[in-house]
């Protein structure tokens, strides 16, 4: 059947609406803390770095040195790993951003009207009104930033999604009634396609965020197979070396980095071989 990410606007009642799916269909439910924990256990990464790069607008300096992306990757690769098992309900921020594109991922947003957002944060935190509007129009703009700047979508564009759904007048049991009779829809079963599509991807982020600090690479897989591109470094020339002594320098480069690469990757579960594209340095 249907894998289903619902992303949800903060105090949207998603969780509840993901809860009551996977109920009703028999399937996991994997929350965003969820994930957090399985891909700080399965990574040895700090919990909090993962959470921030998942939830907090990136500042300039994160742009500058792409400090999340390797903590992207973790997460992504996390729930990849997960998902590949099937029948699973995602619910949680970015989760249409993290999961590719295969034919049978259903991805929803779930958004509500601001007056029962405000009356369920004032509920939960005890918090005033005018606190509770403070914090949602934080967390809404934090969390729109995100998406403009890391997933380079606007999370309102109705294409990133397959169903939309606005509570107000709908009701939660409401939602919950669209969502499963579209996850099971002959268009969103599983097949040994599909499925492969999520393994093989999420074996490239593991591979890619295993490699993030050694070398700027391209990373593609297919069923197990991983292919490594990497582009020329760039060496500073010297007049005090000879043009044969450059050239085997160039030489010794390419081959430790492969093996360094092959030393990183091959006790990755999943990963069968190995081929690479290694362009030798050059000199500026």
């Amino acid at each position: 059947m249907a894998v289903i990410t619902i992303s949800r606007g903060c105090y949207s009642q998603g969780k509840e609406i993901a809860e009551k799916v996977a109920t009703e269909l028999g399937y996991e439910s994997m929350s965003h803390e969820m994930l957090i924990r399985e891909a700080s256990e399965k990574f040895h990464v700090a919990g909090q770095k993962l959470e921030e790069s998942i939830e907090d607008a990136p500042s300039f300096l994160d742009r500058l040195m792409h400090v999340r992306e390797r903590f992207l990757l973790f997460a992504r690769a996390a729930l990849l790993e997960h998902l590949a098992r099937d029948n699973v309900v995602y619910h949680g921020h970015a989760g249409h951003l993290l999961v590719p594109g295969a034919d049978h991922v259903l991805k929803v947003r779930v958004t509500a009207d601001m007056e029962e957002r405000i009356a369920l944060v004032t509920k939960k935190r005890h918090i005033s009104r005018e606190e509770a509007i403070e914090r949602l129009k934080k967390e809404d703009k934090q969390r729109a930033e995100w998406n403009r700047t890391i997933g380079k979508i606007d999370p309102k564009d109705p294409s990133v999604y397959d169903i939309m759904i606005h509570l107000g007048r709908l009701k939660i049991e409401d939602a919950c009634e669209m969502i499963c009779t579209a996850a099971r829809s002959d268009s969103l079963k599983s097949t040994p396609e599909s499925l492969s599509v999520i393994r093989d991807t999420a074996l490239a982020c593991h591979v890619k965020a295993a490699l993030q600090d050694l070398c700027k690479a391209q990373v593609r897989c297919e069923s197990g197979v991983v292919n490594i591109i990497v582009e020329g470094q760039k060496l500073k020339k010297t007049g005090a070396a000879s043009g044969d002594l450059q050239n085997k320098v160039r030489e010794t480069i390419a081959e430790d980095l492969e093996n360094e690469i092959l030393a990183r990757i091959r006790s990755i579960q999943g990963v069968e071989d190995v081929t690479f594209e290694i362009a030798p340095p050059f000199y500026s």
